[in-house]
């Protein structure tokens, strides 16, 4: 996956929205794959990776976010698989099968300027 090759990162983005493809970022509770970005309200990063069928994926952010969302799409098709939109700074989707996605990550609520958020899955990607 072309992610997985990708060293560096780059982001393109128009009116509040970013593509994050970004090389993984160390710590060790996540198989060096945690994906880390700054973001403001209302600001997405999105990511590609394959995932095994019931694998989480989560985000977090740190203490000046209180509302972070995330969806899941499938990379071929752009169907919305699954999406955590409940008011909370850790969501959480699973997918369904073994696959290539697309995960987004908005983050609708920081109390700064900009917030730092994490993004990872039970396998890493």
């Amino acid at each position: 996956m072309f992610n997985r090759f990708l060293r560096g990162l780059m982001a393109f983005g128009l009116g509040g929205s970013a593509i994050m493809l970004s090389a993984p970022v160390a710590n060790a509770d996540s198989y060096d794959s945690s994906r880390a970005d700054f973001l403001s309200s209302g600001e997405t990063a999105i990511y590609e990776g394959f995932f095994l069928a019931d694998e989480n994926i989560f985000a977090s952010c740190d203490a000046d976010c209180d509302d972070l969302d995330i969806y899941l799409y499938d990379a071929y098709t752009n169907e919305l698989i699954e999406s955590d939109t409940l008011v909370d700074s850790n969501p959480i989707v699973t997918a369904p099968y073994e696959g290539d996605f697309v995960v987004e990550v908005v983050m609708v609520t920081c109390y700064t300027e900009i917030c730092e958020a994490w993004t990872d899955s039970d396998h890493g990607f």
